[in-house]
């Protein structure tokens, strides 16, 4: 596969198939003498479409490491440019894996369906957070480890904490901006599975929605979202089930073993653990302001906008909104980042971000991360409500920009995200 016919196919919507349904929660029910308290969720259930791009830009700010190395620009764009030709699509339109991608066997398969199952689990949580909350728009996603570990909040040096239960929890914690409703936000969260055969999938799924349970926010346990993306038959499909709201457990603690009925061939695919404990996490809140839901989406809220600012090669706003524990792990030097650039899409969105030119078979190619100009902007600014204000204006022509984009054909393929995150691939 050539260049251009790899970035024709990552910008294409392609169909795939979701599984979300009442067998699937009996199937997955069967896997443990505990009840999960998951259901199904008819919106992610049945035929989907999906661009590529849109994953792999899920992927790269999903999995944005929080170290820093001089290596590190050249680390990310490899991450993404690994899985460029891995898609492809069959006569109806199908998403597939392409020739290249069916050669990947073995264990470097099973890492591929692992790395590829955060991508396609943030976009069906973006999905499902449309339908659960009509009118939501997910603006973080963060990582739930950075969002309850110690120094993620540090105002006036005062510690409240977070009793997490369990000692597994989920992968991400997910914050959508939701004018219509009471605080004007939702939370919940999601965990990501990812394998490279359709069977090993229900133990995987099983002990995805004993993770879900890992985490309490304010005594409560939030909404969640268990996602199993299997690379197999090199086809794409995905199984989801949520946590029911409300739900309360028969058994304490809250992360039971999950018992396997039947032994497996590929060890590699059981991510079980049984181990069970209470952890108290810390986070730095005002000593005036009470440990609440909303107080946590707003660590949650700046450690996303610090981490989009570093996507975009903004520093400034990295060092505004970065909570201590990314700043204490910044190695990085600042004049071995790429000199960030200009560049306008062809849906007329103006971009602001970091570049890398890569020569690859087929020609060059330049690949920058970036954000929305009025995101990157407010995010240099000391107003919160600005940049809400203004990832809101961005999620709202995200369609419109698809919608041109289709119309006046460009030469850049681009992908933007509600947060205002930008990916773009422009040949040369």
């Amino acid at each position: 596969m050539d260049l251009r016919r790899a970035l024709d196919i990552v910008a294409q919507p392609w169909t795939y198939f979701g599984v979300s349904d009442a067998q699937l929660c009996a199937d997955v029910q069967a896997y443990t003498t505990d009840e999960l308290g998951v259901r199904d969720v008819p919106a992610l259930d049945g035929e989907a479409t999906v661009r590529p791009l849109d994953v792999l830009l899920r992927l790269a700010v999903a999995t944005k490491p929080q170290y820093q190395t001089d290596l590190y620009e050249a680390h990310r764009h490899w991450s993404l440019l690994r899985y460029l030709g891995l898609f492809d699509a069959d006569p109806d339109g199908q998403l597939c894996l392409s020739s290249a991608g069916r050669r990947i066997v073995g264990s470097q398969r099973r890492v591929t369906s692992e790395e590829l199952g955060i991508g396609f689990a943030v976009h069906r949580a973006q999905e499902w957070v449309a339908a659960r909350w009509p009118g939501a728009t997910v603006t973080g996603v963060i990582d739930i480890d950075v969002a309850l570990s110690s120094g993620v909040i540090r105002t006036d040096g005062v510690t409240s904490s977070v009793v997490q239960r369990g000692g597994r929890r989920p992968d991400y914690l997910l914050i959508a901006e939701s004018p219509g409703s009471e605080d004007g936000f939702h939370y919940a969260v999601v965990e990501c599975k990812g394998t490279k055969a359709w069977r090993y999938g229900l133990d995987q799924m099983a002990s995805a929605c004993v993770q879900l349970r890992g985490v309490a926010v304010a005594s409560r346990q939030p909404p969640g979202l268990a996602v199993g993306t299997v690379l197999a038959d090199d086809r794409v499909r995905c199984r989801a089930l949520e946590l029911y709201p409300g739900h309360r457990r028969r058994h304490e603690p809250a992360t039971s073993a999950v018992e396997l009925p039947e032994p497996f061939e590929d060890l590699a695919e059981v991510h079980v653990e049984r181990e069970t404990f209470e952890r108290t996490v810390h986070v730095d809140i005002d000593e005036q302001v009470p440990l609440s839901a909303e107080n946590l989406v707003r660590a949650g809220t700046q450690a996303s906008w610090a981490s989009l600012a570093d996507f975009a090669g903004n520093d400034y706003a990295f060092q505004r909104w970065a909570p201590p524990v990314f700043r204490a792990n910044l190695d990085r030097d600042a004049q071995a980042r790429p000199q960030r650039v200009e560049r306008r899409t062809g849906g007329g969105l103006d971009v602001v971000g970091v570049r890398n030119l890569i020569t690859l078979p087929g020609g060059e190619l330049e690949v920058v991360f970036g954000l929305a100009a009025e995101v990157d902007e407010a995010l240099a600014d000391r107003d919160a409500d600005r940049v809400i204000e203004a990832q809101r204006r961005v999620a709202g022509r995200r369609a419109q920009e698809g919608d041109a984009a289709r119309r006046e054909p460009s030469d850049d393929v681009t992908a933007v995200s509600d947060d205002g995150a930008v990916l773009m691939l422009i040949p040369r």
